[in-house]
């Protein structure tokens, strides 16, 4: 697969995922299993791929999953309105080369991680 053509996989599958999780803000938000593209699985824990001796946990702030994963290999901020506020979205996604390649997508909301999603690259 491309370079571009991972970059855009990423993307659609990260705005699918968003449009998804926002939908039920506030609820117990699950990926939608009948999103095309590529397996996805929720999970509420995750090894990062620099430190696989640590676990990344939902709850923990930005600066706790910094200090446990390292920089994400990308990072995209934006805002989107929930009962009548703007709240800060961030996805941080750290891409794993090799063997098994994959992607994991770390949702933020404000400070707080509230979505981990594993994405096997093909």
């Amino acid at each position: 697969m491309k370079p571009h053509s991972t970059f855009l996989t990423i993307s659609i599958l990260s705005l699918t995922i968003t449009c998804c999780w926002l939908s039920n803000l506030g609820a117990d938000a699950t990926p939608d299993s009948s999103l095309p593209l590529a397996e996805i699985s929720g999970f509420s824990a995750w090894r990062p791929y620099s430190n696989p001796n640590r676990l990344v946990n939902i709850g923990m702030n930005k600066g706790e999953v910094l200090a446990l994963a390292g920089k994400a290999d990308r990072e995209e901020t934006y805002y989107a309105a929930s009962r009548g506020r703007l709240v800060q979205l961030s996805d941080w996604y750290y891409i794993r080369t090799g063997h098994d390649p994959e992607t994991t997508l770390l949702k933020f909301t404000q400070e707080s991680l509230v979505s981990i999603v594993v994405t096997p690259i093909r």
